[in-house]
């Protein structure tokens, strides 16, 4: 029965979508615990107003909130009993298993780093998303943690991403492991991509070979492994230019009069749900002591509701014990990504 810390204060729209999307998501799942983390008297009134009260969803108080334009480290330090905190502190009280946010991403990361710790023999926690592709969802990471990576720091990474893909992801025949960087050919990249790539091809994981960029949406690989300040420039140019493709093709179906045209209207209604981030819910932060989801600020009550799910079922598939079993099975055979550089 996992149980799923809520961050009710975090997002543009707080508390309102994050406590109406937690308590649709209670409702649906009666087994699974929600317990919402924020001010008490600002989140009280809007639970109530939901409908009934429910077994399975439950307040604690949290009077302090980190803004997301806050500096995480000297918010953290302010504010003692903000959400965040609270939210990751449940989990090493041993009264939650999972916490998600929408609220200030750095926050929520060093939170996480500094009260869960990381597992076992991780190095650095690093953040796994999922991206649509022509041949279906692919995990990437990292997209925004850890922005000075070593080389085995990479091949943690290509472990936890091929866990989090396993668990999470609809099962494909072959799993492909790939390294960001700038050529396909073995030797390109910095002196770090160079190592993790002679890493990761002794590693036993399903690594094959150095990904390109044009590589990453058409589904040529179902994990992508790069550093935190890649993935997240990868990641915010692959948002921008969705919204951009979508605006102009708009444009022209409007100009073209095919709006009312039913064919069109099925035709975009599948592509918008491939696209649509809501249903992925948020990115996961692995390698810490519990499972973290971060959403996306600007989430609505859909994507509150998936990143809950996405936490429940890190919890039901034991993500974390097998990013744990995983690195002491390498720390066996070699000892590679597991003592730091």
């Amino acid at each position: 029965m996992p149980r799923i810390a809520v961050d009710a204060m975090g997002g543009d729209n707080a508390p309102g979508v994050v406590v109406r999307g937690a308590y649709k998501y209670a409702q649906t799942q009666p087994d699974h615990q929600v317990i919402l983390v924020g001010i008490e008297d600002k989140v009280a009134p809007v639970l109530a107003q939901c409908g009934p009260a429910l077994k399975n969803i439950s307040l604690v108080h949290a009077p302090d909130v980190i803004g997301m334009d806050e500096h995480p480290r000297d918010a953290l330090r302010k504010k003692k009993h903000n959400s965040l905190s609270v939210g990751c502190d449940l989990i090493r009280q041993g009264k939650a298993d999972a916490v998600l946010s929408a609220g200030n991403t750095g926050g929520l990361v060093m939170a996480a780093t500094v009260i869960l710790r990381t597992l076992p023999g991780v190095m650095k926690a690093g953040i796994a998303t999922t991206l649509p592709t022509v041949k279906g969802r692919i995990v990437m990471m990292d997209v925004g943690a850890n922005v000075e990576t070593k080389p085995n720091h990479l091949l943690q990474y290509a472990a936890m991403g091929e866990i989090f893909y396993r668990a999470l992801m609809p099962a494909r025949e072959k799993l492909r492991v790939g390294l960001l960087t700038v050529g396909s050919e073995e030797g390109k990249g910095s002196t770090v991509i160079r190592e993790a790539h002679a890493l990761l091809t002794q590693s036993g994981l399903s690594f094959s070979g150095n990904c390109e960029g044009n590589d990453i949406f058409e589904g040529n690989f179902e994990v992508v492994v790069c550093d935190g300040e890649l993935g997240n420039v990868v990641l915010k140019t692959a948002e921008g230019i969705a919204d951009a493709i979508t605006k102009l093709l708009m444009g022209h179906v409007k100009a073209a009069e095919l709006a009312t045209d039913p064919r069109w209207a099925k035709a975009a209604g599948g592509l918008m749900k491939d696209i649509d981030w809501r249903d992925v819910g948020g990115a996961v932060l692995l390698g810490v002591g519990g499972t973290v989801v971060i959403s996306h600020g600007r989430s609505d009550e859909r994507a509150i509701f998936s990143g809950i799910r996405v936490a429940a079922e890190c919890c039901q598939h034991k993500v974390n014990e097998q990013i744990v079993k995983v690195l002491e099975s390498q720390k066996a055979k070699s000892g590679a990504g597991v003592t730091p550089a």
